[in-house]
């Protein structure tokens, strides 16, 4: 008898909720003639189909004689509303089990997909020497390198002793973010001071992004940036 499979799958590896997105995939019949079907695809926390699983869309596959195949791409949206976090494309060849097949468990095949905004400080510069008690500029690119818009936030910069951000750093001042699409920049300059009385020796200028955590962020270890900073 047939046995039709999903032998290809091809998803973005980023989207956003409400993103249209385009998914690609291959169904085979590998064993005897097969009628028309119906390919469809999931969005699953899983990579195998539960009842969580949310119906995206559809493809038609006409009959396939044994050995054939039929590829092509579908368009399909990531539902509004969905969380930011990581997922799976699921597809699933006969969806509706109208062909009797001579294995029945070989239907499925997924991709994991990511969903959500990534905010990263992109760019850092500041002066490389500032005494205590002066001001100096930060400049700084906040980008959203996820597949969905961050809501507008707030990047900070903090005078560390230490290249990671700590208990011990002290907050120099902030910098407000508005809303970033997905694969966009918010640059600005931002204009702070030297703690008066900072001992002399070798510091860090830390920035930021979404400094007070209010963006729910496919990644959340990734938002802080250092440049050395000097204080004679």
């Amino acid at each position: 008898g047939p046995d039709l499979v999903v032998s290809a799958l091809t998803v973005p590896a980023l989207s956003g909720a409400g993103v249209r997105i385009t998914v690609s995939d291959t169904t085979k019949n590998q064993g005897g003639p097969a009628g028309a079907t119906t390919t469809r695809f999931y969005l699953s926390t899983t990579p195998t189909l539960g009842p969580g699983a949310v119906q995206l869309g559809r493809r038609n596959i006409p009959s396939l004689a044994a050995g054939a195949s039929s590829s092509g791409s579908t368009s399909v949206t990531i539902p509004l509303g969905t969380a930011t976090g990581s997922y799976f494309i699921v597809a699933r060849a006969d969806d509706g089990g109208v062909v009797a097949e001579a294995v029945e468990t070989n239907n499925t095949l997924s991709r994991p997909i990511m969903i959500g905004p990534d905010l990263v400080i992109s760019a850092l510069s500041a002066p490389a020497t500032a005494a205590a008690g002066t001001k100096i500029s930060i400049n700084d690119t906040t980008s959203n390198q996820g597949g969905g818009a961050a809501l507008a936030s707030t990047t900070r910069f903090y005078l560390s002793a230490t290249q990671t951000l700590g208990p011990a750093a002290v907050s120099l001042g902030a910098r407000s973010v508005a809303i970033v699409g997905a694969g966009a920049s918010r640059s600005g300059s931002t204009q702070v001071t030297i703690p008066t009385g900072t001992a002399s020796g070798s510091y860090f200028i830390i920035a930021v992004a979404d400094a007070d955590g209010l963006v729910a962020e496919t990644n959340e270890t990734n938002n802080a940036s250092s440049r050395a900073l000097t204080v004679p």
